[in-house]
């Protein structure tokens, strides 16, 4: 089994870019609620380290996107965002992500997050291949496609 061609089978791209963008924006809003608590949690901890103890949580805040990332594309085959959206991570072969193929898929899209020129240089890349790749997706071996219904 291998990914559907684009060119034979253009069902399963139609739309995902902007579906894609939705999905990030549901998904921004899930992990925000989820950073809630990490926050509350980070306000004790820096009084009682006068400080100290922020730069951890921080880092909490990535390692919970990558958490929810690596979780929902694993066990779901996409975030609540991508489900709501009816779109689906996908490897080369056609299969769902594996732990360590999701967890690479979340860490190099959370990695791209914080530097704006490689998110927008990932956008670029995404809108000129026939599959929608994002620079994330192309390190992982994976794409975004319509679910299969």
């Amino acid at each position: 089994m291998s990914l559907p061609d684009p060119d034979r089978d253009p069902q399963f791209y139609e739309g995902v870019r902007l579906r894609r963008v939705i999905a990030f924006a549901v998904d921004c809003a899930v992990i925000g609620i989820l950073m809630g608590g990490i926050a509350m949690i980070g306000v004790v901890v820096g009084l009682l380290t006068l400080g100290g103890g922020l730069p951890f949580v921080v880092t909490a805040f990535a390692l919970v996107g990558i958490a929810y990332r690596t979780t929902m594309v694993m066990e779901q085959g996409g975030t609540l965002g991508m489900l709501l959206m009816g779109i689906e991570v996908r490897l080369a072969t056609g299969d769902r992500p594996a732990f360590l193929q999701s967890l690479a898929h979340a860490a190099a899209f959370t990695a791209m997050s914080y530097l704006p020129p490689a998110l927008v240089a990932s956008m670029l890349f995404a809108m000129l291949n026939r599959r929608g790749q994002m620079l994330h997706d192309l390190f992982a071996g994976a794409t975004m496609i319509n679910r299969p219904v």
